[in-house]
Protein backbone atom coordinates (compact mmCIF):
# COMPACT_ATOMS: atom_id res chain seq x y z
CA UNK A 1 0.00 0.00 0.00
CA UNK A 2 1.49 3.32 -1.06
CA UNK A 3 1.34 6.30 1.27
CA UNK A 4 0.74 9.91 0.29
CA UNK A 5 1.66 13.15 1.99
CA UNK A 6 1.51 16.89 1.31
CA UNK A 7 3.89 19.33 3.01
CA UNK A 8 3.01 22.96 3.67
CA UNK A 9 3.69 25.66 6.23
CA UNK A 10 1.60 27.61 8.70
CA UNK A 11 3.92 30.47 9.58
CA UNK A 12 6.94 28.80 11.17
CA UNK A 13 5.14 25.49 11.67
CA UNK A 14 6.13 22.67 9.31
CA UNK A 15 2.98 20.71 8.48
CA UNK A 16 2.38 17.46 6.62
CA UNK A 17 -1.07 16.25 5.60
CA UNK A 18 -1.09 12.44 5.69
CA UNK A 19 -3.41 10.22 3.70
CA UNK A 20 -4.99 7.35 5.65
CA UNK A 21 -7.10 6.20 2.69
CA UNK A 22 -10.68 6.75 1.57
CA UNK A 23 -13.96 5.33 2.83
CA UNK A 24 -17.36 5.67 1.14
CA UNK A 25 -20.58 6.59 2.93
CA UNK A 26 -24.21 6.51 1.89
CA UNK A 27 -25.91 9.92 1.76
CA UNK A 28 -28.42 9.04 4.47
CA UNK A 29 -25.51 8.50 6.87
CA UNK A 30 -23.99 11.86 6.02
CA UNK A 31 -27.25 13.78 6.23
CA UNK A 32 -29.88 12.53 8.68
CA UNK A 33 -32.37 15.41 8.69
CA UNK A 34 -32.79 16.79 5.14
CA UNK A 35 -35.84 16.58 2.91
CA UNK A 36 -35.27 14.03 0.16
CA UNK A 37 -35.59 16.55 -2.68
CA UNK A 38 -33.20 19.02 -1.02
CA UNK A 39 -30.63 16.30 -0.42
CA UNK A 40 -30.95 15.08 -4.02
CA UNK A 41 -30.36 18.62 -5.29
CA UNK A 42 -27.29 19.06 -3.06
CA UNK A 43 -25.84 15.75 -4.20
CA UNK A 44 -26.40 16.68 -7.84
CA UNK A 45 -24.70 20.05 -7.34
CA UNK A 46 -21.58 18.20 -6.17
CA UNK A 47 -21.81 15.47 -8.82
CA UNK A 48 -22.22 12.82 -6.15
CA UNK A 49 -23.80 9.38 -6.17
CA UNK A 50 -25.79 9.18 -2.94
CA UNK A 51 -24.94 5.50 -2.63
CA UNK A 52 -21.21 6.15 -2.39
CA UNK A 53 -19.82 9.49 -1.16
CA UNK A 54 -15.99 9.43 -1.06
CA UNK A 55 -14.53 10.43 2.28
CA UNK A 56 -10.75 10.80 2.68
CA UNK A 57 -9.27 10.36 6.11
CA UNK A 58 -6.59 13.06 6.36
CA UNK A 59 -4.41 13.24 9.46
CA UNK A 60 -1.90 16.00 10.16
CA UNK A 61 1.69 16.04 11.39
CA UNK A 62 3.01 19.30 12.86
CA UNK A 63 6.65 20.00 13.70
CA UNK A 64 7.10 22.73 16.29
CA UNK A 65 9.70 23.51 18.92
CA UNK A 66 11.64 20.36 18.08
CA UNK A 67 8.58 18.16 18.62
CA UNK A 68 6.50 16.13 16.19
CA UNK A 69 2.78 16.27 16.95
CA UNK A 70 0.40 13.90 15.14
CA UNK A 71 -3.30 14.77 14.96
CA UNK A 72 -5.39 11.56 14.95
CA UNK A 73 -4.28 8.07 13.94
CA UNK A 74 -6.77 7.12 11.22
CA UNK A 75 -9.04 4.14 10.73
CA UNK A 76 -6.85 1.02 10.73
CA UNK A 77 -9.06 -1.98 11.40
CA UNK A 78 -12.18 -0.14 10.27
CA UNK A 79 -12.19 -0.87 6.53
CA UNK A 80 -9.71 -2.25 3.96
CA UNK A 81 -9.72 1.09 2.11
CA UNK A 82 -8.19 2.94 5.05
CA UNK A 83 -5.39 2.42 7.55
CA UNK A 84 -2.46 3.64 5.45
CA UNK A 85 -1.30 6.37 7.84
CA UNK A 86 1.92 4.55 8.74
CA UNK A 87 2.67 4.09 5.04
CA UNK A 88 2.16 7.81 4.49
CA UNK A 89 4.40 8.66 7.43
CA UNK A 90 7.08 6.34 6.04
CA UNK A 91 6.80 7.94 2.61
CA UNK A 92 7.27 11.32 4.31
CA UNK A 93 10.39 9.97 6.06
CA UNK A 94 8.98 9.77 9.60
CA UNK A 95 9.01 6.67 11.80
CA UNK A 96 6.34 6.04 14.46
CA UNK A 97 9.03 6.16 17.19
CA UNK A 98 9.80 9.75 16.15
CA UNK A 99 6.33 11.02 17.10
CA UNK A 100 6.39 12.92 20.41
CA UNK A 101 2.69 13.74 20.90
CA UNK A 102 -0.49 12.19 19.49
CA UNK A 103 -3.68 14.25 19.77
CA UNK A 104 -6.92 12.26 19.55
CA UNK A 105 -9.69 14.69 18.66
CA UNK A 106 -12.40 12.17 19.57
CA UNK A 107 -13.05 8.47 19.99
CA UNK A 108 -14.61 7.43 16.68
CA UNK A 109 -12.93 4.49 14.88
CA UNK A 110 -11.57 6.60 12.01
CA UNK A 111 -9.62 8.79 14.46
CA UNK A 112 -8.27 6.21 16.94
CA UNK A 113 -7.99 3.09 14.76
CA UNK A 114 -4.24 3.45 14.32
CA UNK A 115 -3.44 3.79 18.03
CA UNK A 116 -2.38 0.17 18.34
CA UNK A 117 -0.86 -2.45 16.05
CA UNK A 118 -1.75 -6.06 15.40
CA UNK A 119 0.05 -6.96 18.65
CA UNK A 120 -2.30 -4.72 20.65
CA UNK A 121 0.54 -2.42 21.69
CA UNK A 122 0.73 1.34 21.04
CA UNK A 123 2.13 2.17 17.61
CA UNK A 124 3.52 5.54 18.76
CA UNK A 125 5.30 4.09 21.77
CA UNK A 126 7.40 7.16 22.58
CA UNK A 127 4.50 9.61 22.34
CA UNK A 128 2.32 11.19 24.96
CA UNK A 129 -1.30 10.73 23.85
CA UNK A 130 -3.67 13.62 24.46
CA UNK A 131 -7.46 13.37 24.73
CA UNK A 132 -10.03 15.46 26.54
CA UNK A 133 -11.13 14.14 29.89
CA UNK A 134 -14.78 14.15 28.78
CA UNK A 135 -14.00 12.13 25.65
CA UNK A 136 -11.94 9.52 27.49
CA UNK A 137 -14.65 9.11 30.14
CA UNK A 138 -17.29 8.62 27.44
CA UNK A 139 -15.42 6.01 25.38
CA UNK A 140 -14.22 3.99 28.37
CA UNK A 141 -17.64 3.79 30.06
CA UNK A 142 -19.00 0.22 29.73
CA UNK A 143 -22.59 1.50 29.80
CA UNK A 144 -21.88 3.83 26.87
CA UNK A 145 -20.06 1.15 24.89
CA UNK A 146 -22.97 -1.24 25.38
CA UNK A 147 -25.20 1.21 23.46
CA UNK A 148 -22.72 1.75 20.63
CA UNK A 149 -22.53 -0.13 17.32
CA UNK A 150 -20.38 -3.22 17.87
CA UNK A 151 -17.56 -1.98 15.63
CA UNK A 152 -17.35 1.35 17.49
CA UNK A 153 -17.24 -0.38 20.88
CA UNK A 154 -14.68 -2.97 19.78
CA UNK A 155 -12.29 -0.41 18.31
CA UNK A 156 -12.55 1.83 21.39
CA UNK A 157 -11.95 -1.15 23.68
CA UNK A 158 -8.94 -2.27 21.66
CA UNK A 159 -7.35 1.12 21.03
CA UNK A 160 -7.85 3.24 24.15
CA UNK A 161 -6.96 1.18 27.29
CA UNK A 162 -3.40 0.41 26.06
CA UNK A 163 -2.68 4.14 26.21
CA UNK A 164 -3.30 4.53 29.95
CA UNK A 165 0.38 4.77 30.93
CA UNK A 166 1.14 7.39 28.26
CA UNK A 167 -2.07 9.43 28.43
CA UNK A 168 -2.53 13.12 29.18
CA UNK A 169 -6.18 13.93 29.89
CA UNK A 170 -6.88 17.62 29.36
CA UNK A 171 -9.67 20.12 29.34
CA UNK A 172 -10.88 21.20 25.91
CA UNK A 173 -8.87 24.41 25.55
CA UNK A 174 -5.45 22.97 26.42
CA UNK A 175 -2.17 24.19 24.93
CA UNK A 176 -0.43 21.13 23.44
CA UNK A 177 2.85 22.50 22.09
CA UNK A 178 4.14 25.87 20.83
CA UNK A 179 1.54 27.14 18.34
CA UNK A 180 -0.88 24.22 18.90
CA UNK A 181 -3.95 24.29 21.12
CA UNK A 182 -7.30 22.59 21.35
CA UNK A 183 -10.63 24.28 20.68
CA UNK A 184 -13.70 22.68 22.30
CA UNK A 185 -16.29 21.71 19.66
CA UNK A 186 -18.69 19.35 21.45
CA UNK A 187 -21.67 17.69 19.83
CA UNK A 188 -20.29 15.19 17.36
CA UNK A 189 -19.09 13.51 20.55
CA UNK A 190 -19.11 14.95 24.09
CA UNK A 191 -15.42 15.88 24.18
CA UNK A 192 -14.80 16.48 20.47
CA UNK A 193 -12.18 19.14 19.76
CA UNK A 194 -10.82 21.03 16.80
CA UNK A 195 -7.13 21.97 16.81
CA UNK A 196 -5.83 25.49 16.21
CA UNK A 197 -2.39 26.12 14.75
CA UNK A 198 -1.10 29.70 15.04
CA UNK A 199 2.22 31.13 13.88
CA UNK A 200 3.30 34.54 12.55
CA UNK A 201 -0.30 35.75 12.35
CA UNK A 202 -1.38 32.73 10.27
CA UNK A 203 -4.02 30.30 11.51
CA UNK A 204 -5.00 26.78 10.52
CA UNK A 205 -8.12 25.09 11.86
CA UNK A 206 -8.07 21.30 11.91
CA UNK A 207 -11.81 20.81 12.25
CA UNK A 208 -11.82 17.01 12.64
CA UNK A 209 -15.49 15.91 12.31
CA UNK A 210 -17.24 19.23 12.95
CA UNK A 211 -18.27 18.99 9.27
CA UNK A 212 -18.00 15.85 7.15
CA UNK A 213 -18.68 17.36 3.72
CA UNK A 214 -19.03 20.83 2.14
CA UNK A 215 -22.80 20.20 2.09
CA UNK A 216 -22.70 20.64 5.87
CA UNK A 217 -21.36 24.17 5.35
CA UNK A 218 -23.89 25.04 2.65
CA UNK A 219 -26.74 23.71 4.81
CA UNK A 220 -25.65 24.46 8.39
CA UNK A 221 -28.70 22.83 9.97
CA UNK A 222 -27.92 19.46 8.35
CA UNK A 223 -26.14 16.88 10.45
CA UNK A 224 -24.91 13.30 10.03
CA UNK A 225 -26.22 10.31 11.94
CA UNK A 226 -22.89 10.18 13.78
CA UNK A 227 -23.53 13.38 15.80
CA UNK A 228 -24.37 12.34 19.35
CA UNK A 229 -25.81 15.78 20.19
CA UNK A 230 -26.87 17.37 16.88
CA UNK A 231 -27.88 20.70 18.42
CA UNK A 232 -24.49 21.17 20.08
CA UNK A 233 -22.69 19.89 16.97
CA UNK A 234 -24.41 22.44 14.74
CA UNK A 235 -23.53 25.22 17.19
CA UNK A 236 -19.88 24.10 17.18
CA UNK A 237 -19.84 23.99 13.38
CA UNK A 238 -21.27 27.51 13.15
CA UNK A 239 -18.66 28.79 15.60
CA UNK A 240 -15.84 27.26 13.55
CA UNK A 241 -17.22 28.67 10.31
CA UNK A 242 -17.51 32.17 11.79
CA UNK A 243 -13.96 31.95 13.11
CA UNK A 244 -12.58 30.65 9.82
CA UNK A 245 -14.14 33.52 7.91
CA UNK A 246 -13.15 36.19 10.44
CA UNK A 247 -9.52 35.01 10.59
CA UNK A 248 -9.17 33.94 6.94
CA UNK A 249 -8.03 30.64 8.38
CA UNK A 250 -6.63 27.82 6.33
CA UNK A 251 -8.76 24.78 7.15
CA UNK A 252 -7.93 21.09 7.12
CA UNK A 253 -11.24 19.20 7.03
CA UNK A 254 -10.47 15.57 7.83
CA UNK A 255 -13.14 14.11 5.51
CA UNK A 256 -13.26 16.63 2.64
CA UNK A 257 -12.46 15.27 -0.81
CA UNK A 258 -9.93 15.38 -2.39
CA UNK A 259 -6.78 14.82 -0.35
CA UNK A 260 -5.07 16.85 1.15
CA UNK A 261 -8.42 18.21 2.37
CA UNK A 262 -7.14 21.80 2.64
CA UNK A 263 -9.07 24.95 1.81
CA UNK A 264 -10.95 27.95 3.11
CA UNK A 265 -14.47 28.46 4.39
CA UNK A 266 -16.17 31.50 2.87
CA UNK A 267 -19.46 33.22 3.56
CA UNK A 268 -22.38 32.51 1.18
CA UNK A 269 -25.43 34.47 2.27
CA UNK A 270 -26.69 33.00 5.55
CA UNK A 271 -24.46 29.93 5.14
CA UNK A 272 -20.94 29.06 4.01
CA UNK A 273 -19.08 27.32 1.20
CA UNK A 274 -15.83 25.45 0.74
CA UNK A 275 -13.02 26.72 -1.47
CA UNK A 276 -10.41 23.94 -1.80
CA UNK A 277 -6.72 24.68 -2.05
CA UNK A 278 -4.03 26.08 0.21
Amino acid sequence: MTGRFHRFRVGDLECTALDDGTYHYRAERYVANAAADELAAALASHGLDGASIPSPYTCLLVETGGRRVLLDTGGAGWDPGVGRLRDSLATAGVAPDEIDVVVLTHGHPDHIGGNTGDDGLPVYRNATHVMTRAEWAFWTDPAVLARMPEAFACIATRNLPPLRDRLDLVEGDAQIAPGIRLLPTPGHTPGHVAVVLESDGVELLYISDAALHPMHLEHPAWHPVFDIDPVAAIASKRMLCERAVANSSLVLAFHFDPFPSLGHIVRRGSAWAWEPGA
